[in-house]
């Protein structure tokens, strides 16, 4: 009952919006309200009730916010609604239920996997593995990657599928770092399934762990946190060691709504040297970043 309702609020949704020019108050009061709704359906949730939903219906939670997320409008009415005060009072809300979506749905899907004959297909089998496809395309392109490069990827989660991509579709090495010591089990054991052992490594720890390991290129998480400490640990790595690729996933106009965006004051003694915007139904704006000569912000 849940994902057909979900699937009848979509449509209604896409009906509304649909013919609305960009900046239009219509479109606001139609995006505010499909905003409002969610927040008061997800707010009686907690972490706890949230793992108990079956994979379906955390999926269906999901693709309502998402829907929002990837209506095309224009920067201008993004920050509005963005901005507006009830929205703002329940964004804190709707951003932990995008998080813990992660959270658990990743874990469904690493059981999942691990219960397969055939893990690669079961992965394949993942709603969202086409964006994951589109995204690490980006992240090769962005950053660069090549064969002999090694990614250290901060907050690789359960199923640490950009290691696993880039080393099935490209060949690139990666470590994978996250302090969730379940979480840390779960994607080791992933790993060997697919046996990629000999390109993927996870190692349990926070940013700090950098400094121990080798690596050409680091990914910071959308989902990682929190940002300003990580950046901060990046930076004094990077003056020991010398330069190195930095990159990281945020959330740009609407898409912000799924999540905190990065903050300027969070990436403070870095420059920006590239962004590569999502295109279609990809969340991630990315990111690539070089240490300012001083290490200082000015």
């Amino acid at each position: 009952m849940r994902i057909e309702q979900a699937v009848a609020d979509r449509l209604h949704l896409a009906r509304e919006f649909s013919g609305c020019r960009l900046d239009c108050s219509h479109g606001f009061e139609v995006i505010k309200s499909h905003i409002l709704n969610f927040y008061d359906e997800v707010r009686v949730h907690d972490k706890e009730s949230l793992s108990t939903l079956k994979p379906e219906d955390l999926y269906a939670l999901y693709r309502d916010l998402d829907e929002v997320a990837h209506l095309e409008v224009g920067d201008r009415l993004a920050g509005l609604i963005l901005e507006d005060v009830e929205i703002k009072r329940a964004l804190h809300t709707i951003r932990s239920c995008y998080s813990a979506f992660f959270d658990y749905h990743e874990i469904h899907l690493a059981r999942d996997l691990l219960n397969s004959q055939s893990p690669w297909s079961a992965l394949k089998s993942f709603p969202l593995y086409p964006r994951y496809r589109a995204l690490i395309k980006n992240q090769v392109k962005a950053a660069n990657l090549s064969l002999g490069d090694t990614l250290a990827f901060l907050g690789c989660g359960p199923l640490p599928i950009t290691s696993i991509l880039l080393g099935r579709i490209y060949g690139i090495g990666s470590v994978g770092l996250d302090s969730d010591p379940r979480a840390i089990e779960i994607a080791r054991e992933c790993v060997k399934h697919l046996h990629l052992e000999d390109r993927v490594s996870i190692v349990e720890g926070d940013e700090s762990g950098l400094e121990g390991i080798e690596w050409d290129v680091v990914l910071v998480a959308a989902l990682a946190e929190p940002k300003k400490r990580i950046f901060q640990e990046i930076r004094s790595v990077l003056r020991k060691r010398g330069p190195r690729k930095v990159c990281y996933r945020t959330y740009s106009g609407m898409r912000a709504v799924l999540y905190r965006p990065v903050q300027p004051g969070d990436v403070e003694g870095f420059r920006k040297v590239r962004e590569i915007a999502p295109r279609g139904k990809v969340n991630n704006t990315i990111v690539v970043l070089e240490l300012k000569e001083d290490g200082r912000d000015i």
